[in-house]
Parts: C-alpha cells; structure tokens; sequence
C-alpha cells in the first residue's frame, strides 16, 4: 500500500518528467494546482502552438516560410514557512529546429547562427523566499527591467516590439530583491548582464522604482555594467527608462521608453561575431570604449474580452547615426495581434509585423520588411 511520502514523491517525479519533456511566457503562478499537503502547493501550467511563419524580412531560400511547433511549461513548488513562503520554479520552452541543411554561401554563413535553436531552452529557474511584501530570489527570472504587458505568441519573441527582442532582455540571471510598501514597488538585482550563465566576471546592477493601483503602474529602470562578454569580444548593455500601464474596463493601454547603450569596446569585425548577430547592425564598433547610443520606445493598446483579444502596437527606435548606412536608419515597427477563442483554453491567433525600409545590405535586398505568424494554441 502507497504511503503519503510515496504519493508525494510519485507527483513530485511526474511534475519533473513533464518539465523535463515539454515546455504565455512569464507567469509561474500555476494555472493547475496540486495540494502536497498542510504547508505544500504545486502549480503546473503547459501551453502549447503549431503555427505557420511567414518573415519576409530575410531573404535566404527557403527560411522565410515555414511551418512549426513549440510548447512553454512551467511548474512551481511552494511551501509556507513559519517566517515567509519559498517558493521553487521552473519554465522551459521548447522549440523546433530548422533542419541542418541551410544554404550557407560565402554572404549568408555568418548569419548561420541566428537559427541555431535550442530543442529545450531553460528561460527561469530560480528559489525564492517571501514574507510579507518583501522577496529575496537567486536564479534565472523574467527581468525586472520595466515592464512588458505584450502578449506574446512566438517562443522567438518574434512578435515583441523592436526594444523588446534587441535591446532589453526579457530574462536575467542573478539575485533579486523585492519589496512593495502600499503602492511603491522596489526592485534591485545582482545579474550576470546576459541572459545565461556569464561570460564576464563583472556583473551588472538594475533597480526599478515603482508605484502601482488595481488598474494602474508606472516605474523607472535603470540597467548598468562594464559590459557583457571578454576582452575584444566585450559589448555594452546598459539602459535607463520609463514605463507605464493604465487599465480601463477591457481597455488596457502600456507603453515604455528607453535610452540604450550598445556596441564593442574595442575594435572587432562584425563579421567574426559567432554567436548570433542582430539583423540591424547592434553589434558593430563604433570607437574604443564609446557605445553606441539610442533612444527607442512603444504604444501598445490592448482589447480583451471572454472570446475575443486585439493588440495594437506601434514604437520607433532612433540609433545614433555613426556613418554605417546598415545601422543608421531610425526602425519603426508595427505589430496588430489577434486571437479568438475556440474552446476553453484553445485558441486561434494571427499576427502582422510591419517596418519601415531600411537600407539593406546586399544579402537582403529583395527582401521585404513585413512578417506574419498565425497558427493554434492550446492552453491548461
């Protein structure tokens, strides 16, 4: 006969094995709830998409169009203490690759990287200890960096406003500190500056201030740090901002604006970054130990009601002109999202992402500065 502690552990294994198997995006509150016992609470929630993508921004032979899947699981271990709660939590997602065979000619080779995609990517995992208003949390967390109420539909973030998916990341790695007097919000965090284990032995500090209503938040943000990454390889990730979000009925209507701070250090050919490159030059020097600046931000409005949602979202970035035509182009990107509900917790969703011409390098000169994504999505 099963005791307590074999039941528990039986959960406690299955729980594992789903987040090990599968993987929107930043919620660990648990949209299933399992009771352990008096003290303990697990919460799990899975979602899964097949879609078809169409990013007629690159122009490569073949990667333009294609079909996918992908599927976000996350699970949430809590267990009250006499002096606060802890709290263990884990999301993944899971991703599709494209298929090996590429087309990697002399121009496209040194974008190869951008779609290297891993099957399981670790996006928060992190202990977490609360009493009261105060939370003190080491591990990978959704980024306290200001605040992003969009509503995505791609694990790429393809669907993210530009300072959303190429300058702020939207997870960090580090400990982090919380505490909410009445309305204020104070946030501070320790963090590796890249989203993953660091590959620079300086860390970078963050902090948002914050005072926030039932239907109301506004804050400051700053991120700072020397740099991520080593010696001529190191570039800058620094950011200040502003964000604010005001709920009226089904209306909801956010927006952020930030002052950025990227580039090498030191001189570096943009041709011999490895490790992914932005399609929009951010990886470029600009001169020894000076980076590049820029100001960017979004107006996002959003209309929800029980079957029906729309995202509008307009924003544009303007990036120091420095001389290279590839990078100097202000990018001015719209998003219209729309998702309908079929079942409970089955949906249909369609998106279009619209830019403005830029000039191009010869790689993508046929190309064309939409992309649209639409596919199905179920939900616990």
């Amino acid at each position: 006969m099963k005791t307590k502690k074999d039941i528990i552990r039986f959960i406690l294994i299955l729980c594992t094995g789903i987040v090990m198997v599968v993987t929107g995006h930043f919620s660990l509150s648990g949209a299933v709830k399992v009771k352990v016992n008096e003290t303990s609470d697990i919460g799990i929630e899975a979602l899964f998409r097949a879609h078809m993508l169409n990013d007629q921004r690159l122009q490569w032979s073949g990667l333009e169009t294609t079909f996918g899947v992908e599927a976000v699981l996350a699970a949430n271990i809590q267990k009250k203490l006499k002096k606060g709660t802890l709290d263990a939590a884990v999301q993944l997602f899971i991703n599709q690759p494209f298929n090996k065979n590429i087309l990697a000619d002399d121009s496209r080779r040194k974008y190869l990287q951008n779609f290297e995609r891993d099957t399981v990517e670790v996006k928060q995992l992190y202990l977490q200890f609360s009493r009261g208003n105060f939370s003190i949390g080491l591990g990978k967390h959704a980024s306290i960096f200001g605040r992003d109420y969009t509503v995505g539909f791609s694990n790429a973030f393809f669907d993210y406003p530009f300072i959303r998916n190429e300058a702020v990341l939207n997870f960090e790695t580090g400990l982090f500190i919380r505490y909410t007097p009445g309305i204020f919000t104070f946030d501070v965090a320790v963090v590796n500056g890249s989203e993953n284990m660091d590959t620079n032995s300086s860390k970078g500090g963050m902090a948002r201030i914050g005072l926030k209503g039932k239907n109301w938040d506004f804050g400051i943000s700053a991120k700072a740090q020397d740099g991520i990454g080593s010696e001529w390889q190191k570039q800058y990730k620094n950011h200040a901002g502003m964000d604010f979000m005001i709920k009226i009925g089904k209306l909801r209507i956010a927006s952020e604006v930030i002052y950025d701070e990227y580039g090498f250090h030191r001189q570096y050919s943009i041709d011999d970054v490895f490790w992914g490159r932005s399609y929009y030059y951010r990886d470029i020097f600009y001169r020894y130990k000076t980076p590049i600046t820029g100001v960017g931000g979004y107006l996002d409005l959003q209309y929800e009601t029980s079957k029906f949602f729309l995202e509008l979202n307009y924003g544009e970035y303007y990036p120091k002109e420095i001389g290279n035509p590839y990078h100097d182009d202000p990018i001015k990107r719209a998003l219209i999202k729309l998702r309908l509900k079929l079942a409970d917790g089955f949906h249909v969703f369609a998106v279009g992402l619209f830019e403005n011409q830029r000039e191009k390098e010869p790689l993508f000169q046929g190309a064309s500065d939409y992309g649209i994504l639409a596919g199905f999505q179920y939900s616990l």
